[in-house]
């Protein structure tokens, strides 16, 4: 991903070793550029160095260090060749980053710059990486942490410091019950809480998954569901653990709130009556609608008959049937043995027969599968609205009279509301 361009200022250096550095290849994603002067004050003032600047120097010329920095800026760094460098103090030792060995030949000079080209790449790729992982937990919305396995917190994400209302300098370094700021005895259950499950993940040696509740700084108690999984050393030993947290606190919420408002019938499945008047509120707007008014008959004989376990396998049956026939239309149980089907849309009267005639044929179908099913049937009353301004009540009472009118004329019939009166020869309604 980066690239990197190297400066390599060597002043004073022997020439056989000049051409051997000249000659080295740059690592991977880095360039060079090799420059080389005999002495410091022939090097060129009006030259600009950057922050990727090394300078190797050989301690037999003359220099400062102030003349040094002058030249080549803050951030360059330095190696110095030296043939005695058990005799150098300690204040001349920490200006320079190496101490390379004088006179410096060309295998010599090959070998020490290599080995700086490797360690200059090492910091490089690891800043990068430490970039990316910085970077990336502190765009992730959940909590991270990263934590020895006495409990210390090593460093934390930026959500994680919301939610404790701390900076990340006051958390690095802190356990459980100083982050969190819980009552005494909270901090202490807190703590053995999080320690627990630590050596649990440390015994297991994988990922384990917990769900955990805390008092979030800003948002209260918050439910979270906790994912930690273990760090291990070079010898394979779990030295820690890191952890993430992503709080459901309002996905339970609604959740709740769903199950609370519950919009299915809970035998069947089916929508329940008071979704259907607010579905259709919603999404009638500007359309036509077909209303399906859906009564068995004879369910009560079922029921006395062969009890409450038979009826509810009749309903859950003709629940599936309805989702066959109508599987774009909104399907509601009414309550007891009573279905709506609403139809949304412009859709003409042959349209409307056939996809009964079907329904009808696979309930009669149904119905003959088992012996306590045999005495039902289905009587059917329809409304349709081509108009959108007619409204719901009426297109119910309209369906719910020609319902009236199918029971009472036969059963296991359908009647459209405008043939309410006309008889079918072939004694059905339509």
């Amino acid at each position: 991903m980066y690239r990197y361009w190297l400066s390599i200022v060597l002043i004073g250096i022997e020439e056989e070793a000049v051409s051997a550095v000249r000659e080295l290849k740059p690592l991977e994603r880095f360039y060079h550029e090799v420059t080389a002067f005999p002495s410091l004050e022939t090097v060129f003032d009006e030259a600009e160095y950057h922050r990727n600047t090394f300078v190797i120097l050989n301690d037999h010329v003359d220099w400062e260090w102030d003349r040094l920095r002058e030249i080549f800026g803050a951030h360059a760094r330095f190696v110095l060749c030296a043939d005695h460098a058990e005799r150098l103090d300690a204040e001349t030792l920490d200006h320079f980053d190496e101490i390379w060995p004088c006179p410096l030949t060309a295998d010599l000079a090959r070998y020490e710059m290599g080995h700086l080209q490797r360690k200059i790449k090492a910091e490089k790729d690891d800043a990068l990486h430490r970039q990316y992982l910085n970077t990336l937990i502190d765009v992730t919305p959940d909590l991270i942490w990263f934590k020895d396995m006495p409990g210390c917190h090593l460093k934390v994400n930026l959500a994680f410091c919301e939610a404790v209302d701390k900076s990340r300098e006051d958390v690095t370094g802190k356990f459980h019950s100083y982050i969190w700021g819980t009552s005494d005895d909270d901090a202490k259950h807190g703590e053995a809480v999080c320690h627990s499950s630590e050596l649990a993940v440390a015994e297991a040696r994988h990922t384990c998954y917990f769900e955990e509740e805390i008092r979030h700084a800003k948002r209260g108690i918050c439910q979270l569901k906790v994912w930690k999984t273990p760090i291990y050393d070079e010898e394979g030993d779990v030295i820690g653990t890191i952890g993430l947290a992503h709080d459901v606190t309002r996905e339970k919420e609604a959740q709740d709130k769903i199950l609370h408002l519950a919009h299915t019938d809970a035998l069947t499945g089916l929508f329940n009556r008071r979704y259907f008047y607010e579905y259709i509120e919603e999404h009638r707007k500007g359309k036509g609608m077909t209303i399906c008014y859906i009564d068995l008959d004879q369910f009560k004989q079922l029921n006395d008959t062969y009890g409450h376990y038979s009826g509810d396998a009749a309903l859950l049956g003709v629940a599936e049937l309805l989702r066959l026939a109508f599987r774009e239309d909104f399907i509601t149980r009414l309550g007891g043995d009573e279905f709506i089907v609403a139809i949304l849309g412009m859709f003409s009267r042959e349209e409307i027969i056939e996809r009964l005639d079907a329904f009808m044929k696979s309930a009669k179908e149904f119905f003959q599968l088992d012996e306590c099913l045999m005495g039902l049937s289905m009587s059917i009353g329809v409304a349709m609205a081509k108009d959108p301004e007619v409204s719901l009540e009426v297109l119910i009472q309209q369906s719910d009279a020609a319902l009236y009118y199918s029971k009472t004329h036969g059963k296991g019939i359908y009647t459209f509301h405008e043939d309410i009166g006309k008889a079918d020869e072939n004694g059905k309604e339509n």
